[in-house]
């Protein structure tokens, strides 16, 4: 039974690992505990055993300042101290009371707490009878110590014996948490007379998570006598008080139990942080009780910040030959991949560098459908399975690892022999690719104290959860279970993707640079062609026009009427053909032709190709509509021209309405703008759309609204591309067309 703000309440198996314990309604009774308003420093809450320390009973306390009955050491400026936004900064505070006719001196120790002030004080021998300069040596050559290690193992076992230096308890140990929260001993210094505990491990179950989680937020833990009573807290608060940050909170009954079942009486913790994540505890055992001076537990404290500042550096330190080893690996690895076009290919060449350089037996590459296996690995119908499970489970996260494969899918069990521990990275593509590495199944015997599959009891009233009784060694066979992958072999596993991705983004850019390259040559070799067939052929075909012209109009009379038709039909082809060519000249020129660009009013513009086409559009009867000015544009003036006059041309000429128009406007809202030329003419079949801009094509109905080389729009769309921008085309069932068009290079300015 527990008290919780004055409530009993049965810690048991089913509120063990929700237990309040940053809550209690209790303290350890070898100091007294005030809660003061922090508006006037009066008393609000006083533990019950203040009497017996401070002279005065907690109902005298009890609206009286803090001031009146605590006398600050000489120099030292209490009120504000306590008035300050972080008062623990400034910790401790040496106060005197009179008691007794006697002077005692005490340690104050502040902290807020939301919106209350807790001030806690400590009994201490005599005012300076902790020597400053003595426990800075000791910190000092602590540190010193800590900081030479060559590594992770030494560091922690210079740790616990400074720290056993300046507690004198019998035993400290550096206890480690794996990924489940189970711990190990992996550091101890003890008396030579108490059975070691080094090596042993504890289940998850010895801390539950709410002490995990008071362990990260509070550096430091003391129970100085575990036989302890524990002194209520008076009067009952109407909301518990949150007791987190407090130096004398009571612990766990639970957790009380557990230290006598060692025979422990005495118990001191320091957490150990590694990135802000709880990584381990520095846990000191007396035999009997044994109170520390606040400026003692300082000094630990500090020992496991700087510890804890010190973790990622010693485990890399520790393994730096490794490291240096598999950096040397990765960089041979992608040497070798860089000398095949296929990186799969490449990584199979490299599969005993592979191997080495995550410490595995067997793996595989899978890219698509492709599955490579290296050194040991499944079966190839295991593999497939493997595979379709990592891209379910695993998809596109850079860097997975496991130590045991069927914990997290039973099915895996048949492949143990081969596939217990797995390290796999991805490589992102549409369908991201993996490289694996696998571990065998290794039989490990884990050394307990005491047995963790037993943490319920038997009593009268039911089972409950009661802590082990016995800490005797007791020996666990695992299976199913590989060598766990270290840090270091993950973070090869990191820095090898990285390296696969920047080689494989730069042979992307040679191979886009090297199609731009060949469909540059290819456009200037169409250029080329385009100009030499234009120069060369349109003189012959000139020639051919005029001789036919001359034999009809001397030989008329001597020339049969099928004969004057067929020569007819000669000029008109070569008329034609002539058309064809300028066609494929122009749009030959506009790949080299130099753009002469500048701010353009685009009103001006179509004005001077509606003058253009007046003709055109007097023959047909029809119309330009333009809603709005149109804008400002920075575009080449005279090949916008012909953009807009082959759009209007195309709105009139394929139009059978009996009042044919063309509407030009633009939508500013869009980035870049977007222009447009909309007609009411026959539209566009849905299913030719796709020919439209292609060089001397001609939709289905062309030939009913005349004659035509199919090349105007082709030109069109190479303009617009010119000035970066875009064309399509859209067109409604019931008739009618409309061109947009984009000039990426053309912002959109003030008419």
């Amino acid at each position: 039974m527990q008290m919780h703000g004055g409530r009993e309440q049965r810690v048991d198996l089913t509120n063990c690992a929700v237990e309040p314990i940053h809550i209690p309604g209790r303290i350890q009774p070898h100091g007294a505990l005030l809660v003061l308003s922090p508006r006037d420093l009066a008393v609000r809450h006083a533990s019950r055993n203040a009497g017996a320390l401070l002279g005065r009973e907690p109902e005298q306390l009890l609206g009286s300042s803090l001031l009146d009955f605590l006398r600050p050491a000489e120099g030292t400026d209490i009120e504000s101290v306590l008035r300050s936004a972080d008062p623990a900064a400034l910790n401790p505070l040496k106060v005197n009371a009179a008691r007794a006719g006697a002077t005692a001196w005490f340690d104050a120790i502040a902290h807020r707490a939301g919106e209350q002030l807790i001030v806690e004080v400590e009994p201490v021998a005599s005012y300076g009878g902790v020597s400053f300069s003595g426990v800075y040596r000791a910190v000092h050559a602590a540190i010193e110590r800590i900081q030479g290690a060559a590594g992770l193992a030494e560091a922690c076992e210079a740790t616990a014996e400074e720290v056993k230096r300046l507690t004198g308890y019998d035993r400290v140990m550096i206890y480690r948490f794996d990924r489940e929260w189970n711990g190990e001993v992996i550091a101890e210094a003890r008396e030579a007379d108490i059975e070691p505990y080094l090596g042993l491990r504890y289940p998850a179950s010895d801390i539950p998570p709410q002490a995990r989680e008071l362990y990260t937020r509070s550096w430091l833990r003391i129970i100085p006598d575990v036989a302890y009573q524990p002194a209520d807290i008076v009067p009952e608060p109407s909301r518990p008080i949150d007791l987190s940050f407090s130096v004398l909170r009571s612990v766990s009954p639970m957790h009380i139990q557990y230290l006598k079942n060692m025979g422990v009486g005495a118990s001191m913790s320091v957490s150990l942080l590694r990135d802000g994540v709880l990584w381990g505890l520095i846990a000191c055992h007396h035999r009997t009780a044994r109170p520390l001076s606040y400026e003692i537990r300082q000094a630990c404290e500090l020992c496991g910040r700087f510890l804890s500042l010190q973790l990622v550096a010693k485990e890399k330190l520790e393994g730096r030959d490794r490291v240096q080893e598999m950096r040397s690996l990765t960089a041979r690895i992608i040497t070798t991949v860089s000398r095949h076009e296929d990186l799969v290919t490449g990584l199979k060449e490299s599969a005993a560098d592979l191997l080495s350089l995550a410490d595995a037996t067997g793996g595989a590459v899978y890219h698509g459908d492709v599955v490579r296996p290296i050194g040991l690995a499944p079966a190839p119908e295991e593999l497939r399975g493997l595979h379709a499970w990592l891209q379910s489970h695993v998809a596109d996260q850079p860097v997975f690892h496991t130590d045991s494969l069927s914990r997290l899918d039973p099915a895996f069990a048949r492949i143990k022999d081969v596939a217990s521990g797995l390290l796999c990275l991805s490589i992102p593509e549409p369908d991201p690719w993996y490289v694996v590495w696998l571990r065998p199944e290794v039989i490990q015997t884990v050394r307990w104290g005491g047995n963790p599959e037993k943490p319920v009891e038997s009593s009268a009233e039911g089972a409950v959860l009661g802590p082990r009784r016995s800490f005797a060694l007791w020996k666990q066979t695992v299976e199913q279970t590989a060598v766990a992958f270290r840090p270091a072999e993950v973070e090869a596993a990191e820095e090898l993707r990285r390296a696969l991705i920047d080689l494989d983004l730069s042979r992307q850019v040679v191979r886009e640079r090297n199609a731009r390259a060949a469909a540059e040559k290819s456009n200037a070799e169409l250029e080329q062609f385009g100009y030499i067939v234009a120069h060369d052929l349109k003189e012959p075909l000139r020639g051919i026009k005029s001789l036919a012209g001359f034999v009809i109009e001397d030989d008329r009379a001597a020339l049969s009427a099928e004969s004057q038709g067929n020569l007819q039909r000669i000029s008109d082809l070569s008329a034609s053909t002539m058309g064809l060519i300028n066609s494929l000249y122009e749009y030959s020129r506009l790949g080299n032709v130099d753009f002469a660009f500048g701010l353009v009013d685009l009103n001006q513009v179509l004005a001077d190709v509606t003058v253009r086409l007046s003709g055109s559009l007097k023959a047909r009867g029809a119309e330009v509509h333009v809603p709005r000015p149109l804008p400002a544009v920075f575009c080449d003036r005279v090949r916008i021209g012909e953009v807009l006059a082959n759009l209007i041309t195309n709105g009139i000429k394929y139009n059978s309405s009996d009042a044919p128009w063309v509407e030009v406007g633009f939508d500013e809202t869009s980035i870049p703008t977007v222009f447009y030329v909309r007609d009411n003419g026959v539209g566009i079949p849905e299913g030719e759309r796709h020919r439209l801009f292609k060089m001397f094509e001609r939709l289905s109905y062309a030939g009913h609204h005349g004659e035509g080389t199919g090349s105007g729009l082709a030109i069109t769309q190479r303009i617009v591309g010119r000035h970066k921008g875009k064309i399509w085309a859209d067109s409604h069932p019931s008739g009618g067309a409309i061109f947009y068009f984009t000039l990426a290079e053309a912002p959109l300015t003030d008419p």
